[in-house]
């Protein structure tokens, strides 16, 4: 985000300023639109890896596998996607909320054929709990911050987490 201006955008596409207005009321909203975008395509690359998948826990293990791949992929698009702030007071848009609890649904889903005897509100604790975890990875993965410990298989480390998390 640092040295974004929809100047630059307007001219990249060729486009001038007033007409970037007149699509989006401000930066903010066209930051919204792209996390759309964002979450669409992680989710695309979700349910390509894993939707053929039968074992639940092969199908957590390569979703956490591609999230991680395209943070480091797309570091552009995933950090906008995690680091723009709304202005205090304004609300996430629905479709964004949906967007973002549907990536959670695809884990949940899958937890939920490994403990089928568990509630709800439990899978979606444990699905925020995992993926919370494997989003840490991603941030590493993606600001190479891992170097000082020698870890540079970041799948391996994906595998490790998720492993762990489920046994």
């Amino acid at each position: 985000m640092a040295g974004f201006s929809m100047r630059k955008v307007a001219r990249a596409i060729g486009y001038t300023v007033g007409q970037l207005y007149l699509l989006f009321k401000n930066q903010d909203e066209l930051f919204t639109v792209l996390n759309e975008r964002t979450a669409d395509a992680i989710y695309s690359a979700l349910l390509d890896e894993t939707e053929t998948l039968n074992d639940p826990a092969e199908a957590i293990r390569a979703a956490a596998r591609v999230y991680v791949r395209f943070a480091q992929r797309h570091p552009n698009r995933w950090q906008l996607l995690f680091e723009h702030r709304l202005p205090a007071g304004s609300e996430v848009p629905k479709a964004n909320q949906m967007k973002v609890q549907r990536l959670f649904g695809l884990v949940q889903q899958r937890l939920q054929c490994l403990a089928p005897e568990s509630d709800a509100e439990t899978l979606r604790c444990e699905a925020a709990a995992l993926w919370s975890g494997v989003h840490g990875v991603a941030v590493l993965a993606e600001s190479n911050k891992l170097n000082w410990s020698g870890v540079t298989d970041f799948g391996a480390l994906t595998d490790r987490l998720v492993d762990g998390f489920l046994k």
